[in-house]
């Protein structure tokens, strides 16, 4: 994104959005499903976003849980 207001948008919108926690012990994941947004070029914006995060490998705090995020569908 290339404004900065844009981003700041997107990201309050991400916020404000519906997701889903699923617990995946067999796979130590904590799995965040993300609800599509508004527009088809935030989705696109959040698609690549989760993937980024994915990369990362993160840990969810004080578990051996790692966090995974996708999008689905409302």
């Amino acid at each position: 994104m290339s404004h900065k207001d844009e981003s700041r948008l997107l990201l309050k919108q991400i916020y404000k959005t519906d997701a889903n926690l699923i617990v995946d012990d067999e796979n130590q994941r904590l799995i965040v499903e993300i609800h599509r947004l508004a527009h088809w070029k935030d989705d696109v914006v959040l698609e690549k976003l989760c993937a980024a995060m994915n990369q990362t490998e993160t840990k969810f705090p004080d578990s051996n849980l790692t966090l995974n995020y996708k999008m689905v569908s409302s």
